[in-house]
């Protein structure tokens, strides 16, 4: 009998809970336990504990057409008076997401503020990024809170605030689990929930999982969560699809940067050798000057007390400036030749990769644009800004 085809890899795999559909799923599932996860996942990040969680809109409304369009991974009110807003990132595209948690932080409290509020009435709002990249490498904690302070450490209010979970960070705690040397006992929640994130769907951790499931009521409700999403075909189709457009974007990003590389070499060569000759004759005139003037007055001296101060003078003078200038030049273009090129080189190929990535960037959100993807998608993709992508549309739709 025929089988029947399945993006799923094996009866009991598990789908990967750091894929955004899958992120969104396991908090959103219309059922009990999902409920309890995003609580639990809430109060580890905020540090407070919640009684009651209402999904929101996830695409906030633009009050005109010069706003930008934002939409939230997860969108949520906490307690009938706080909201929270949950995002999932895989690539600091040119190490701008912090701006981006920023203006993200602002807009929902801009969009959960209502005319007629009073300023005591102002809500809490939470802006949460789990990233598997790490952002401030000055410190060994995975759970960063961000709000408005002075230089001395006053905060002016406590509004806005803004959290990283950098999901890299736990991975040396895993380790030292998995080597005996620490104890998931000694895990703070926060930290649970990372390694649930980074290693559920992963056969070989599945006795750490459970030990962390165990230990917390959260995380249990989202393993249980996970195994009936992973029966769901179309989600292993979602999975399976945002994994071949990593892919691509991978590949796009390779290829920018071995033709980076590429241009980077032939520029620096060109501007090492001619910098290297510039200053190689410049350096090679003073040091000639210098060591012609101090050899010929040495032989000058010692002429001139042969045949005469005066003739000797004159004619040691005459042959050492010429003799210096001749060596002191020959030696200051090879010296200048060499640091020229070797500063070119690093300078066009720095300038070189650069260059690639953006305009590889350009060419893929292109590509992306042509498939009839989303501007969203393609943002995401690329790490390209909105307003960019829109350009880009226009002037293809002018072509």
């Amino acid at each position: 009998m025929e089988q029947n085809f399945t993006y799923r890899p094996s009866p009991t795999a598990l789908l990967d809970v750091w894929r955004d559909p899958i992120f969104k799923k396991l908090f959103t599932d219309n059922n009990p336990k999902s409920k309890k996860a995003l609580q639990s996942f809430l109060e580890a990040i905020i540090g407070k504990p919640i009684s009651e969680i209402e999904l929101q809109n996830t695409e906030l409304p633009i009050e005109n057409s010069f706003d930008k369009q934002s939409r939230f991974d997860l969108h949520c009110k906490i307690d009938n008076s706080e909201y929270a807003n949950i995002e999932i990132q895989g690539v600091n595209t040119e190490n701008n997401f912090e701006k981006r948690a920023e203006y993200y932080c602002a807009h929902l409290l801009n969009h959960n503020v209502q005319r007629g509020h009073k300023w005591h009435e102002i809500p809490k709002v939470y802006q949460i990024s789990v990233l598997k990249f790490v952002c401030e490498k000055n410190s060994q904690k995975e759970l960063l809170h961000y709000k408005f302070r002075t230089e001395e450490g006053h905060t002016l209010h406590d509004r806005q605030n803004i959290y990283f979970l950098e999901l890299p960070k736990v991975e040396n705690l895993v380790q030292q689990i998995m080597t005996g040397k620490i104890s998931v006992e000694s895990l703070t929640d926060a930290q649970k929930w990372s390694i649930f994130i980074l290693y559920a769907s992963r056969e070989e951790f599945k006795s750490l999982i459970n030990e962390i499931s165990h230990s917390q009521e959260g995380i249990m409700c989202a393993v249980t969560i996970l195994k009936n999403i992973s029966q769901d075909e179309l989600m292993w189709k979602r999975q399976f699809d945002e994994l071949i457009l990593e892919n691509d974007r991978l590949t796009f990003e390779h290829f920018a940067t071995e033709r980076g590389m590429k241009k980077g070499m032939e520029e620096g060569m060109k501007k090492g050798l001619e910098k290297g000759m510039k200053q190689g004759v410049k350096q090679g005139m003073e040091e000639g000057m210098k060591q012609g003037l101090e050899e010929g007055m040495k032989q000058g001296v010692k002429q001139g007390m042969e045949k005469g101060m005066k003739q000797g003078l004159e004619e040691g003078m005459k042959q050492g400036i010429k003799q210096g200038m001749e060596e002191g030049m020959k030696q200051g273009v090879k010296q200048g030749m060499e640091e020229g090129m070797k500063q070119g080189i690093e300078k066009g190929m720095k300038q070189g990769i650069e260059e690639g990535i953006k305009q590889k960037s350009i060419e893929a959100a292109k590509e992306g644009l042509k498939m009839n993807l989303t501007i969203i998608q393609i943002a995401k993709l690329t790490g390209l800004s909105e307003e960019k992508i829109l350009e880009l549309k226009q002037e293809l739709d002018t072509q």
